[in-house]
């Protein structure tokens, strides 16, 4: 009997082992499911380097909001989450839209007058949608440019004679799946001066004192020739004037002293 109730013992420990061991294994298994569901999912990690410097929105919303660095910026992923005033962006060099930048660099005064047209446009070329303000008419036009000119990510365009543009563009990058990423933009405009007026005071300055220098150099040799003229005149009138004063010849001076002698000893 104790026989018995030995091996039932020992069938009900070794079951008890193998539940233990189950249990174990299925914990195990499910753990990194369950770690997982807990993580945040970053928009193509690979892609990104993580010590890139990365900029904030100082506002909320999709359009032309401001960033920092003195830069603003439109979304360019329709249909996800907007940025939240104090949201970070990865700020990445990669050659923003070129369709983009040549609107905002050769249509400048269009991409500024209406918020939500520009909107409406960049989502055209972004995510070809057509919502009811895109200009079709004002698209084709940047499309057809766009395919003649090649603009830099930073660069300056000459306006006219006195004025030139300055711009810098930017992809603004968000690490979470659902959050826009934008691309930024700073463009101003400063004075400039014409080569041409350069070059032509330059040669006015260069003729001018030229010519004054020559007059200047005639005038000192003419001085020179003058000073050197008047000179000679003065020495020639130094010599009459000591001529004046010549006591004659040295051997008649002699002859006459020798008469006195003899006319005195006949005496």
């Amino acid at each position: 009997m104790g026989k018995v109730i030995y091996t039932i013992h020992t069938i009900y420990i070794t079951m008890k082992l193998k539940l233990i061991l189950i249990f174990a294994i299925l914990v195990i298994t499910v753990s990194p499911v369950m770690a997982g569901n807990n993580t945040t999912d970053v928009d193509n990690p690979t892609h990104y380097i993580l010590d890139e410097p990365m900029t904030e929105a100082l506002e909320s919303g999709d359009s032309n909001i401001s960033f920092a660095g003195g830069y603003n910026g439109y979304c360019i992923e329709w249909g996800e989450h907007s940025a939240e005033k104090g949201d970070r962006f990865y700020v990445h060099d990669g050659d923003v839209d070129n369709n983009i930048k040549t609107f905002f660099v050769y249509f400048y005064e269009e991409s500024q007058r209406d918020v939500i047209a520009t909107q409406h446009m960049i989502w055209k070329f972004t995510d070809d949608k057509q919502f009811s303000r895109f200009n079709q008419t004002l698209y084709e036009k940047i499309t057809e440019k766009a395919k003649t000119v090649q603009v830099p990510n930073d660069g300056v365009l000459k306006v006219n004679d006195t004025t030139e543009m300055v711009y810098s563009f930017r992809n603004f990058i968000s690490n979470f799946n659902e959050y826009q990423n934008y691309f930024g933009y700073k463009i101003y405009f400063r004075n400039i001066t014409p080569a041409n007026n350069l070059t032509d005071n330059s040669t006015v300055n260069q003729t001018g004192s030229t010519s004054q220098n020559t007059t200047n150099q005639t005038g000192i040799r003419e001085n020179i020739t003058q000073n050197r003229t008047n000179a000679s005149f003065k020495k020639t009138r130094f010599t009459n004037a000591g001529g004046s004063h010549d006591t004659g010849n040295p051997l008649m001076l002699l002859a006459l002293s020798l008469a006195v002698l003899v006319f005195k000893r006949r005496r």
